[in-house]
């Protein structure tokens, strides 16, 4: 899992594999999830990188932003 945190007007960019996205809260995005268990990853990630800022020794480049 790699978890990333962008600037709201970075523009998005896929791949031949997609042909569309669709931004969601963590709610709406464990009422659409496709597979078990995505939503006990969704409650980490919200826990750890949503409502707190991530450990510095996860930062890449040491970046604070």
């Amino acid at each position: 899992m790699i978890v990333g945190y962008v600037d709201e007007s970075q523009p998005v960019r896929l791949n031949h594999e997609h042909t569309e996205y669709q931004w969601m809260t963590f709610d709406e995005a464990k009422e659409n999830a496709a597979l078990p268990g995505i939503d006990d990853i969704l409650d980490f990630v919200e826990k750890h990188f949503a409502r707190l800022a991530p450990s510095e020794w996860l930062r890449i480049n040491g970046q604070n932003d």
